[in-house]
């Protein structure tokens, strides 16, 4: 992608009173993001991103120099929205018990949102070469699970690691679980996906979890 330095003409759909040129790039990464997510691979074009941003490709060019600073602030964004989910297990509001729900509901939501992320993480947490955006995933799922395994020690007491380790292997497979990865495809049942069936879901796995 060749650096622009003119400003396109149709640089993004704005509201009333936008901000100025970083809302759009925001808006452009955003969609990235979800693009990535619904295919479950970041092999994804410029034109492909333009066209899922609203966007020209010349708008994608001139506010990235290059698909690799683009994936670098796409990891960015991606750490900074794990970090507000991660929030939920550190906040002092609520019991062990409730923070770890809130967080586990949320999880499950991302997932229903965006199912090719599964395929996305799996593809990253194993694959090389190592991009920027599979540095990121690694080191936030690294913490993920420092702070999972902190987290069900508060909610069911001391245990020997082996139980904890067991327990986050449960739950880390019961959240993903029952989510496919239907990418692309069309849901004629919304299954785990609907708010509802995940509320009863989740009661039902940190039921298990406690015994």
């Amino acid at each position: 992608m060749p650096t622009r330095r003119t400003a396109p003409s149709n640089a993004a759909p704005r509201k009333a009173g936008a901000g100025p040129d970083s809302t759009v790039k925001d808006h452009i990464l955003d969609r990235t993001i979800f693009l990535v997510g619904k295919k479950g691979t970041t092999d994804v074009t410029v034109r492909e991103i333009a066209r899922e941003a609203g966007v020209n490709v010349a708008a994608v060019n001139y506010y990235f120099s290059s698909k690799e600073q683009m994936f670098d602030q796409m990891a960015a964004r991606f750490v900074a929205g794990f970090n507000d989910v991660m929030r939920l297990l550190e906040t002092r509001d609520a019991p062990p018990a409730e923070r770890l729900r809130r967080w586990s509901g949320e999880v499950m939501r991302h997932l229903a949102e965006y199912p090719g992320f599964l395929a996305v993480m799996e593809r990253h947490m194993t694959g090389e070469p190592v991009d920027p955006f599979a540095r990121a995933l690694r080191a936030s799922m690294r913490r993920a699970v420092r702070q999972l395994t902190a987290a069900l020690g508060e909610c069911f007491g001391p245990a020997d690691p082996s139980r904890i380790n067991f327990k986050l292997t449960l739950l880390i497979s019961a959240l993903a679980g029952p989510l496919p990865r239907l990418v692309g495809k069309p849901q004629s049942r919304p299954g785990a996906r609907g708010s509802s069936a995940r509320a009863r879901f989740l009661d039902l796995l940190l039921e298990h979890l406690a015994r």
